[in-house]
């Protein structure tokens, strides 16, 4: 019951932490800690242990591999 309530929060706010939007799309912590490092999504880092996703960022992330693939400059898709 706590994570259901914990993700109606999230929904709700414009910046999530690395924990709840894992749990809002379904993967680890750790396969959006490699797209952070791989430079895939950008993030807020307001200390050195604190990183938060803005929920607009992780739309433009999903958006980018939901026709077909990864975009390249200019929004055309890379194959």
């Amino acid at each position: 019951m706590h994570n259901t309530t914990e993700q109606n929060h999230a929904s709700e706010r414009a910046f999530l932490s690395l924990r709840e939007a894992a749990l809002e799309i379904g993967c680890t912590r750790r396969f959006l800690e490699k797209r952070i490092e791989d430079g895939e999504i950008a993030v807020f880092r307001p200390s050195r242990r604190l990183i938060r996703i803005a929920r607009g960022e992780l739309n433009r992330w999903i958006a980018s591999y939901s026709h077909g693939g990864k975009e390249k400059a200019g929004g055309v898709a890379a194959r």
